[in-house]
């Protein structure tokens, strides 16, 4: 589900503030999720990855899918998507930059197929 739920960000070719959270650091930018999107196996750690990449592949953004255990949905004044882990640490949030109605009307469309929440 993780991976359709991307693919729905993917498909969607709006522009989302991606903030990803490491240890130690934290990395944020504004991109749409493709238009290159790709599903692969990692060679080093043999985890499942969801790839979204720039055409030129200046920019790529990598989920490790199998981590995700719940995405947050809110809807308040910025419309946000958090992936989260089994403890609810934070993998990423995707944060919708278009506030037009169209774009937050797809996002409300979203949740609610979705809901506010889903677990894996």
């Amino acid at each position: 589900i993780v991976e359709s739920i991307l693919d729905e960000f993917h498909q969607s070719n709006l522009t989302f503030r991606i903030v990803v959270i490491g240890n130690g650091a934290i990395l944020e930018t504004t991109s749409k999720l493709g238009p290159t999107s790709k599903s692969s196996i990692s060679p080093k750690s043999g985890e499942r990855l969801l790839t979204f990449a720039s055409e030129d592949k200046s920019f790529e953004f990598h989920v490790k899918v199998d981590q995700v255990c719940k995405i947050a949905f809110v809807a308040a004044k910025r419309r946000v998507a958090r992936f989260l882990t089994e403890n609810g640490t934070p993998i990423c949030s995707l944060i919708l930059v278009d506030s037009s109605d169209e774009a937050e009307g797809w996002f409300d469309a979203l949740v609610e197929k979705h809901g506010n929440e889903v677990l894996m």
